[in-house]
C-alpha cells in the first residue's frame, strides 16, 4: 500500500482530513489522495488532487461551496493548489471508470 513520504504533503492532509472529518461526521466514508502526489512524481507546481467520498446523496458542487473557505486558507497558507471531487459512496463502489481505477490503484487513503 502506498504512503505519503513528504512531510510537507502529510502537515497539509492531515488537517484537512480531521476537518472533512469534523464537517462531514457519519457523512465522511473516506479521503483518498491521488494523482501526481500519490504516485510520488509531484513537482514543485503539482497540485493535490483529493477524491472526498461522503454517504450519498452528494451535490459536487454544494459540497465545493461548503469546503472552499477552508481550502482556500489551506492553499493560501501553503501556496499550493487542492483539487477536490466529490463523489457519492454509491458511486465510489460500483463504479469502474478509468478514474476510478487509477484511484483504486495508486491513491493513498487519508
Amino acid at each position: 500500500m502506498p504512503v505519503i513520504s513528504n512531510p510537507e504533503i502529510l502537515e497539509i492532509l492531515m488537517p484537512l482530513r480531521e476537518y472533512l472529518q469534523q464537517e462531514y461526521q457519519e457523512r465522511f466514508y473516506r479521503a483518498i489522495l491521488f494523482g501526481s502526489q500519490a504516485r510520488g512524481e509531484a513537482t514543485a507546481a503539482s497540485d493535490i488532487d483529493i477524491l472526498i467520498v461522503l454517504q450519498d446523496p452528494v451535490d459536487a458542487s454544494e459540497e465545493l461551496e461548503r469546503t472552499s473557505h477552508y481550502v482556500a486558507g489551506l492553499c493560501l497558507q501553503h501556496n499550493l493548489l487542492i483539487s477536490r471531487l466529490f463523489m457519492p459512496r454509491s458511486r465510489f463502489e460500483a463504479e469502474n471508470s478509468p478514474l476510478l481505477r487509477n484511484i483504486r490503484s495508486d491513491g493513498i487513503v487519508l
